[in-house]
């Protein structure tokens, strides 16, 4: 009887030596990044049947298991994915506002405004040479305008490639040390070892690479724990990891219809880009914005050079310069003179077409070299005609733009507007998806957390089981030492 209580009094012993271990372990992780709270599983021994009774035989401790709710984990790392998607998206496109910010400096809407009344101006003294010089520097201050917002936004555009370069190779070294969790958690598993931490640390890792892009984690029909990338494919099968891989590409295997942007693919797999096929995460908030927002304000500043260098030129080239010409027998204007063309000049020089015309756009040589050549008289050795410089001043305010739906002024402010939109509803996505993720967090701390003061009112629990556990087998001896000595 006595060595029964003693066997009992030392399996409640190591029980509560046991839960100690483990509670002091959670105290020491109460700040650890991505810990989760460990319980020990304890249990009743086998009973025993003695003398027609069913007498218990103390406790057994079958190892600790960490508390930890799969598909909060699940919803966490999906909360994540969507507050790094709308936070990255936010940051680039404030990047982009910044390009048409008219506040501080001169932007393009008051540089076109200024040509324009240069040639006003123009078309009150058509003779005064001075003029004619505000006129060809208000050009070239809209030149270099045009110049600067496309080379801009080409440069954000080629700094998201730098950016898609650095989350790949992020990817890669955590898919590399997830797989290696994998072989260990295996190993650790087939001996009976504890593996808690290390799942720790695999749901950490697992959580940082949702912030690149949305990832599916399941354990499939043979044990092995596997990370796919949604709607891109498998990263991690176990102890193996597939490499994603960043470059440059041709335009036709562009997602931004660029040569030479920057693509995902996997490694072995270099012709096949994947990169549209990422969602959410801080991979597809660069992308979207290089190939949708960016592209669609490089082909509209395009546009909008292309439209109008053309109008321009098409009222200049009909107005002849001024200088004197010798007329013909029947008073014709001659089609050249000694200094050159007399009529159908250009002031700005014709584009090769709409795409890159913005960054291509400048002064035609001849309106360069000589002001002579900006036309305002619609009739030859005519100085006092204005006409060409007044019907050029009205371009201002003609709707020729978007399908003839708006003016320069209108179609440009418009743009700005959009991007101030896209703006400002990426900022309200930012901040309400931060108030779902804090939420979230809180939810898994609740669950998954440690409590100081729960833990140390544990401790004060298992230390006086410990207590009481060695005094009952201090009990059960004196019981044996009573027995003994009845014997002699």
């Amino acid at each position: 009887m006595s060595n029964n209580l003693l066997n009992i009094g030392k399996s409640g012993l190591f029980s509560a030596k046991k839960s100690l271990e483990t509670t002091g372990h959670n105290i020491a992780n109460a700040g650890t990044e991505g810990y989760s709270r460990q319980r020990t599983i304890q249990t009743t021994a086998t009973p025993i049947i003695k003398d027609g009774f069913v007498s218990g035989t103390g406790s057994v401790t079958k190892g600790t298991e960490r508390v930890h709710d799969k598909f909060l984990e699940k919803r966490l790392n999906q909360t994540l994915s969507k507050k790094q998607f709308y936070q990255e998206r936010a940051e680039q496109l404030s990047q982009v506002e910044n390009i048409f910010n008219e506040i501080d400096n001169d932007g393009l809407n008051k540089t076109l405004n200024k040509f324009y009344n240069a040639f006003r101006e123009l078309a009150n003294q058509p003779e005064n040479e001075t003029l004619r010089s505000v006129v060809r520097d208000t050009a070239q201050l809209a030149v270099k305008d045009f110049h600067r917002i496309k080379k801009t936004l080409n440069e954000i555009s080629t700094n998201i490639g730098s950016k898609i370069k650095y989350v790949v190779q992020t990817t890669n070294e955590m898919t590399k040390e997830i797989s290696h969790l994998n072989k260990e958690i295996r190993a650790l598993e087939v001996t009976g070892g504890q593996t808690g931490d290390l799942r720790d640390q695999r749901d950490l890792l697992v959580q940082h690479l949702s912030k690149n892009f949305q990832v599916t984690t399941y354990v499939d029909d043979k044990g092995s724990f596997v990370v796919n990338a949604k709607n891109v494919g498998t990263l991690v099968a176990g102890g193996q990891s597939i490499d994603l891989n960043a470059g440059p590409a041709s335009k036709e295997n562009s997602s931004s219809n660029t040569d030479g942007s920057y693509e995902v693919f996997f490694n072995d797999r270099p012709g096949f880009p994947v990169s549209n096929n990422f969602r959410t995460g801080e991979l597809s908030a660069v992308l979207q914005v290089r190939n949708g927002d960016i592209r669609t304000l490089q082909d509209k500043i395009d546009n909008l050079a292309f439209n109008f260098i053309n109008t321009t030129n098409s009222v200049h080239s009909k107005g002849f310069v001024n200088r004197d010409l010798k007329l013909g027998p029947n008073g014709e204007a001659p089609a050249f003179d000694l200094t050159g063309k007399t009529t159908g000049i250009n002031f700005f020089a014709e584009p090769v077409s709409r795409e890159g015309a913005a960054e291509n756009m400048q002064l035609s040589d001849a309106v360069k070299e000589d002001l002579s050549n900006i036309t305002t008289a619609l009739k030859a050795n005519s100085p006092g005609d204005n006409r060409i410089a007044i019907a050029i001043s009205k371009i201002q305010h003609e709707k020729i733009y978007d399908h003839g739906r708006a003016t320069i002024e209108e179609d440009y402010l418009k743009t700005i507007a959009n991007v101030g939109l896209e703006v400002g509803k990426a900022n309200f996505d930012f901040d309400q998806s931060e108030g779902i993720l804090a939420q979230t967090r809180a939810l898994k701390e609740r669950t998954s957390g440690v409590s100081i003061d729960e833990e140390t009112a544990n401790m004060v629990r298992f230390q006086h089981s410990y207590d009481a556990s060695a005094r009952v087998m201090r009990a059960a001896d004196e019981m044996f030492q009573t027995v003994l000595g009845i014997k002699r």
